[in-house]
């Protein structure tokens, strides 16, 4: 079923999420602890590299760095027992413009040999892991896209095209009936599309799976760049070569040049990590909407997804989800309003609450239970209506205090000191914190 694959899908990325989160540390750790002692030999290069280089000070100036430097100096005179010599070198452009520059650090002392060593090897390590990561990333991504084209194709095996090809009386003698055969060019047909580019794979899904792609509109240049990117790092050791210059809009590879050795960096693989979650988990709930419009259990799957990505402020992922669900007819009305009002924080926390303020402004939820009426006043940031309200929701228990404590869209009123109040003096809160206290009776 499409629901378990987009299940599985969203928490392979999570897993790949919390590996990064939980490696990244560590090595990060590692850096620190041997770049410390590289960090003050370098601070002494560039000072130097100033005092000789710039000749325009102001009073007190100079002599400030002199004596930052030579502080500096003695330090590290004083640490290592053999004298360490740190060399400025820069390369010019033809109009004497710095194109790069390097930090050589020359010593018999083989601690410092070891720091910077250390130092390589850790960032090594890092780069690695974000390489890596964003290979793993593109594989999670194939395989859920050849789950969905399954999926679609053993219903609609006339879609794949499999009753005009054909096969040899050899290939024939190895299936066991016409069923096998028919998997068999399936799969066949499911491979060479996953050999393709990522333009292939949006016009299958539109011309032969008949999906719009609609939402895919904005994000389709950067996820063309990611996956080209990933097939350098595969195919040709993270080199940019003709292809991916040509694959790739200029604006996304500004002063990158054929010759050029790409790097993936934690704010990179995060970003990509973000744009196919939402990409494909849109794609695979567009397809299951086709297939089963009438699933209601589309409303509360997507419901879910959105409330952990909401927890970790991906809010970008969380507005495309919520958009989807408020226009798909089928799904529960209530799992509809916790879209709809997602969908607002979303956009508040994106920074266009301009784009929805008449809308809520204008909305009325007095028909609505109180829980989504104090997801409403949160969104205006109406304090005393939460306050109000607050009693009447953990009475009922629409939701309990975890929830109170936890929610995203009361992130802003939770640093209130109404609500800081709310919390002292509440009972709800008194019993919650509330210590049982045992007495051993036993005769001893």
């Amino acid at each position: 079923m499409l629901d378990k694959h987009i299940i599985d899908f969203n928490e392979s990325l999570i897993g790949l999420r919390d590996f990064v989160e939980l490696i990244d540390p560590f090595l990060n750790d590692k850096v620190e602890e041997h770049d410390q002692h590289v960090r003050p030999l370098v601070a002494s290069a560039l000072l130097k590299e100033l005092l000789s280089e710039h000749s325009e000070w102001k009073e007190g100036e100079k002599e400030k760095f002199i004596a930052m430097q030579e502080k500096i100096q003695s330090q590290i005179d004083s640490k290592y027992s053999e004298e360490t010599e740190v060399i400025f070198e820069k390369e010019e452009s033809d109009d004497k413009k710095v194109k790069s520059f390097s930090i050589k650090i020359k010593s018999n002392d083989d601690t410092i040999a070891d720091h910077i060593s250390n130092v390589k090897k850790a960032n090594k390590h890092i780069s690695l892991l974000y390489t890596n990561s964003l290979i793993s990333l593109l594989s999670n991504v194939e395989w859920f896209f050849s789950q969905i084209l399954h999926y679609y194709y053993d219903q609609h095996p006339e879609s794949a095209g499999v009753q005009k090809r054909t096969l040899t009386l050899k290939d024939l003698k190895t299936f066991g009936s016409v069923e096998d055969a028919e998997k068999y060019l399936i799969d066949v047909k499911i491979d060479e599309v996953l050999r393709g580019n990522f333009e292939s794979w949006t016009s299958l899904l539109k011309e032969e799976l008949g999906l719009g792609l609609g939402y895919l509109k904005e994000i389709m240049d950067e996820l063309i760049e990611i996956y080209q990117r990933r097939n350098l790092f595969v195919h040709n050791g993270g080199v940019v070569n003709s292809i991916y210059i040509s694959k790739v809009k200029e604006i996304l590879r500004k002063d990158i040049q054929v010759g050029d050795k790409l790097i993936v960096e934690k704010q990179y693989l995060e970003n990509s990590i973000c744009k196919l979650q939402k990409a494909f988990i849109l794609i695979g709930s567009e397809l299951w909407k086709k297939l089963s419009p009438e699933d209601e259990n589309r409303g509360e799957i997507l419901g879910n997804i959105i409330y952990e990505n909401l927890l970790h402020s991906r809010w970008d992922i969380s507005e495309g989800l919520c958009y989807f669900s408020l226009n798909d007819s089928k799904i529960n009305p209530v799992d509809k309003t916790i879209a709809q009002i997602n969908y607002w924080l979303c956009k508040k926390e994106l920074g266009q609450y301009s784009q929805i303020s008449k809308e809520i402004k204008n909305i009325d939820y007095s028909d609505k239970k109180e829980i989504f009426q104090l997801g409403l006043f949160a969104i205006r940031s109406e304090t005393e209506k939460i306050i109000e309200l607050l009693p009447v929701v953990l009475e009922s228990k629409q939701t309990n205090v975890e929830r109170i404590e936890e929610f995203p869209i009361l992130r802003e009123f939770r640093n209130t000191p109404e609500y800081k109040e709310f919390k002292e003096n509440s009972k709800f809160f008194k019993e919650e914190n509330k210590e049982v206290i045992t007495v051993d009776t036993t005769e001893k």
